[in-house]
């Protein structure tokens, strides 16, 4: 997948679906958002939030490479992260699925990335129908900061959670583009 691999960090406690709850409630830093996205079904809302162009959207986001075998995506299948910080800094993030649940739900954890500051990284994506039409998205991040100790970063939250909703804002665009998932799953 990625060819610099030997010059990743590994995460020290990638979160297993058992250990979910208990990272979610522990992370220094965890925030929760939900969006309501009226004009996008469930089935259509699940096609971006699981493919390669999750994020992308975002100028510095590149989006996510899964594997090039053609292997059918479950859970287990792990998929890199990637976005470009400065002209010589690209992040990523090796990411393992947990829940591969089409137009319900996707949650993984980061095994390891490039840059040595995420110790733990959880997130779980969830999709509902609204009772009035459209979906809604209800988004989990915990993460255990390397470095910080247990410094409580929750205060940060509310900052986060405003820069996050900004950032969903640009999915619908990739709605109206034609956005298809990435390849047809089966569980």
């Amino acid at each position: 997948m990625q060819p610099l691999a030997r010059f990743r960090f590994r995460a020290t406690a990638p979160v297993t679906l058992e250990s979910a709850a208990e990272a979610i409630d522990t992370a220094p830093f965890c925030t929760h958002v939900v969006y309501d996205f009226p004009d996008i079904d469930p089935d259509d809302l699940w096609s971006i939030v699981s493919s390669d162009r999750m994020w992308s959207w975002l100028p510095f986001v590149w989006g996510c490479r899964y594997p090039d075998d053609g292997a059918e995506v479950a859970v287990g299948t792990v998929r890199d992260f990637q976005m470009f910080l400065h002209h010589w800094l690209i992040y990523a993030q090796r990411e393992q699925i947990l829940v591969w649940e089409p137009s319900a739900r996707l949650a993984y954890t980061a095994t390891d990335a490039t840059l040595p500051f995420f110790g733990t990284w959880f997130e779980d994506y969830r999709i509902s129908a609204r009772p009035a039409g459209g979906s809604r998205l209800s988004w989990t991040m915990a993460v255990h900061v390397r470095f910080l100790g247990r410094l409580p970063l929750r205060w940060t939250a509310p900052l986060f959670q405003a820069i996050f909703r900004f950032g969903l804002r640009g999915l619908p665009r990739e709605h109206r583009n034609g956005l298809t998932a990435v390849r047809e799953t089966t569980i």
